[in-house]
């Protein structure tokens, strides 16, 4: 099998616009929560909301998200909800909304969502796909958490840029999926982090998940590939160390 020169991947990772996906490039702040410790965080989320809009309005953040886990394959996961704020920088994600909050009900606010939260995470997004003609979030994101193997990484993104990207445009330009994001993990880092890389597939119905990527598929966008090798290689290289649905209960754009 031959694959893509390294300088073509970088090129496709930083080209704006490849895949008409309009956060390629953009960080995302994820943060999860729990509600096991009678911190109701789903009790706050008009005020949350509403200061999560007032942070868009002035530039600070381009987009918030909050949603409840519905499932999840790993069975020691300790949360129930996940925000994203989503930037064009890193300085649009330093600071906790209610850090600098003056009044006591936004005081008590914060300390319910540092009491509730089980730890955070940045991402950046290096490719996506979409259905243009959907302009709203979509209500379920499945994000599946990777570990590329050490010492392959031109071969992982090379398997996710150019391979899978295709797959999940033909996915979406076909009513499947509403898109497809490929993000990497940048903090936390070390060997004690289980993943470094997550993909994310954006559904508006439940029974979208069902049409996933089949051989069939894979010949007819890749018909030089050779699929049980592309499947052998994908294996070798890379594993899906968990997955999580997530329903969106909340956002501002």
């Amino acid at each position: 099998m031959k694959y893509l020169p390294v300088f073509i991947i970088l090129l496709f990772i930083f080209q704006p616009g490849v895949f008409a996906q309009t956060n390629t490039g953009d960080y995302l702040k994820i943060t999860y929560y729990t509600d096991y410790a009678g911190t109701p965080v789903l009790h706050h989320i008009d005020r949350i909301k509403e200061v999560q809009n007032q942070r868009v309005e002035q530039g600070e953040i381009k987009a918030w998200r909050f949603y409840q886990v519905l499932f999840s394959s790993n069975a020691t996961h300790r949360y129930q909800f996940v925000t994203v704020e989503i930037a064009g920088n890193l300085n649009g994600l330093q600071s906790p909304p209610f850090g600098s909050a003056v009044e006591i009900p936004d005081r008590g606010l914060e300390n319910v969502l540092v009491s509730a939260k089980v730890h955070s995470e940045i991402w950046k997004t290096h490719a996506g796909v979409h259905n243009e003609e959907i302009e709203i979030p979509s209500l379920y994101k499945n994000a599946n958490f990777m570990r590329a193997a050490s010492g392959r990484m031109d071969e992982y993104l090379d398997l996710e840029i150019n391979i899978a990207a295709p797959l999940h445009q033909n996915q979406a330009d076909n009513g499947r999926m509403d898109g497809w994001n490929f993000n990497r993990l940048i903090f936390p880092t070390g060997t004690s982090v289980a993943y470094n890389f997550i993909t994310t597939d954006f559904y508006s119905e439940l029974e979208q998940i069902e049409m996933g990527i089949t051989r069939e598929l894979i010949v007819q966008v890749h018909p030089d590939l050779d699929v049980a090798e592309f499947e052998d290689f994908a294996d070798s290289i890379r594993e899906r160390v968990w997955s999580d649905l997530w329903l969106l209960l909340e956002s501002t754009e």
